[in-house]
């Protein structure tokens, strides 16, 4: 008995063409002429094929939405055009060891800085793509940040839709919200605009009081440093999350808001600045250097991160085609 047999020839079908799905990969010259595309700013060759196929309706579209949320956008006459997306994959400066750099006020600002880029960059493309549909928002945009040591990523994916009877946009707006969230802001007279990215990292240094003293007590109490760092961090992080949301237009205000943050313990390696340099002091504890020129001191990594949707007034009431078609003419 053999071990597997050959399956039965499934019977012939007539007037029914069969159709299969086939993979079709990419060959090296087509890979380098998408990576030419993207670094001059254009996009890639099968991203236009795909956005020319749905625009023509050659190809259906597809959506984000859920069957709710696109009975609702029906309702605002909203014609969803083609499903876009973006991504970034960006890598912040290290030293020669593979560490994340600290500036002078030991904040990871390289790695901050990668954030913005590859959220700047991912929202770019996808832009990008609603304007080549004739779009005048991205609806429904789903994102995700990702971060694997010092290489941060960005991905977002979204509806792109036309509002009815008014020219296509030059930069597209770009939402978060839900099909039922941008209703029921138009039917207030708000328009979401944005997505907002508020981001900081930072290393804290401490010394035996704070990393060995406090621990070993006999009592409870607070991490009072760690504490006022970690409110440090998220100040700084809102306040670059305003500047973010205004960087391109005006906005009024931000919308679901919402905010992670951590405190990790960690090392932090200071080395010799001087010939007669012995050593660092830390909150109060002298840390010398090793033969190697260098001293490992105990730190806390404060980490926050908040994203939200920032939104414009175009109306006391429910705004109207001809509130949108104004502020398009004027942004």
């Amino acid at each position: 008995m053999p071990l597997f047999r050959r399956p039965p020839k499934p019977p012939e079908t007539s007037g029914v063409a069969a159709s299969s799905i086939t993979y079709e990969s990419q060959t090296m010259a087509d890979v380098q002429a998408d990576q030419d595309a993207l670094e001059r700013g254009d996009l890639p060759r099968k991203a236009k094929d795909r956005l020319a196929n749905t625009v023509s309706k050659k190809l259906p579209w597809m959506s984000t939405y859920s069957a709710p949320d696109f009975y609702l956008t029906e309702h605002l006459r909203l014609e969803p055009v083609a499903q876009v997306s973006g991504a970034c994959y960006f890598h912040a400066a290290t030293d020669s060891q593979g560490h994340i750099f600290l500036d002078s006020s030991l904040d990871a600002s390289n790695l901050v800085r990668a954030y913005y880029r590859a959220k700047d960059d991912a929202i770019g493309r996808l832009s990008q793509e609603a304007s080549a549909a004739g779009a005048h928002a991205v609806l429904n945009a789903r994102y995700r940040f990702k971060r694997e040591g010092t290489v941060v990523s960005f991905t977002i994916l979204g509806t792109a839709v036309r509002f009815p009877h008014i020219r296509p946009a030059d930069h597209p707006l770009v939402s978060p919200l839900s099909g039922e969230e941008t209703y029921k802001l138009l039917e207030r007279g708000w328009l979401p605009v944005g997505i907002a990215l508020g981001y900081h990292w930072h290393c804290m240094p401490v010394g035996f009081s704070t990393k060995y003293g406090i621990g070993q007590s006999w009592y409870n109490q607070e991490f009072t440093q760690v504490s006022q760092k970690l409110m440090e961090s998220r100040e700084l992080a809102l306040r670059k999350m305003r500047q973010d949301a205004t960087q391109d237009h005006a906005v009024d205000g931000l919308v679901g808001v919402k905010v992670d943050y951590s405190v990790e313990e960690t090392e932090i390696i200071f080395s010799r600045s001087g010939m007669y340099d012995s050593g660092v002091t830390i909150d109060g504890t002298f840390f010398p250097y090793e033969a190697t020129g260098q001293a490992e001191v105990p730190a806390y990594n404060t980490e926050f991160f908040a994203t939200g949707a920032s939104v414009i007034r175009l109306a006391p009431a429910a705004a109207t085609s001809k509130d949108v078609e104004n502020y398009f003419s004027l942004a």
